[in-house]
């Protein structure tokens, strides 16, 4: 394992220098379970977690999955919030369904590297050891979900349909059912790269808004 130093990651928090390379998954959980309480310092405690990598182009791309990372307190924001473009490495939006209290909603996560690298430099043990890229969320109006239910998402350069499919948002919840608090559970959208402006997601009766400045 090169690397890995939890408070080296602290201090990428803002320098996006950090360097880890774990050589195998126990060494990026380890890793993990020590930089979490580095970060419960700067985002406070841990209030849920996330899933990714679970799909199959995904797993090819980064070469392994599906991985799991916590959620802090302070990186998940109400609807409608600002996120700053110029303190992230490599900018990506991905339109998801957070559960939490027995409820759905619609949420707009912006994962973050401490690397400073783009995603296609990376692979998932990397990005276990980082939180699975944790960073914040932005969580939007409860819904009653339903199987095959249209996702629009829409904003400066992006026109995205999707689909709610039940069966895969199940399946996320199972491999997160050892987790507590609340749940990210998967991109129900394709990723894309935000730019200035707002952004909406919609679905279900409901939205989710984001603002990048």
């Amino acid at each position: 394992m090169k690397g890995c130093d939890p408070f080296e990651w602290k201090r990428a928090l803002e320098e996006k220098n950090w360097k880890c390379e774990p050589e195998n998954l126990e060494e990026a959980l380890e890793v993990q379970r020590k930089v979490a309480e580095v970060a419960k310092e700067v985002w406070g405690p841990v209030t849920g977690w996330k899933v990714g990598l679970t799909g199959e182009e995904s797993k090819r791309k980064f070469g392994g999955g599906p991985i799991t990372g916590p959620l802090f307190r302070d990186g998940l924001l109400g609807n409608g919030s600002s996120v700053e473009l110029a303190k992230l490495s490599d900018p990506l939006a991905e339109p998801e369904i957070f559960f939490c209290d027995g409820s759905f909603f619609l949420a707009i996560e912006i994962p973050d590297n401490r690397y400073g690298k783009r995603w296609d430099e990376l692979n998932w043990l990397m990005l276990l050891a980082d939180l699975a890229a944790s960073n914040k969320v932005v969580v939007g109006k409860e819904v009653e979900l339903r199987d095959g239910e249209e996702v629009r998402v829409s904003g400066p350069g992006v026109n995205l349909v999707g689909r709610i499919d039940m069966k895969r948002i199940n399946a996320n919840v199972e491999l997160l059912k050892d987790k507590e608090g609340c749940l990210l559970l998967g991109t129900v959208a394709d990723p894309f790269k935000p730019t200035a402006g707002e952004y909406v997601m919609e679905c279900c009766g409901g939205r989710a808004t984001v603002k990048f400045i």
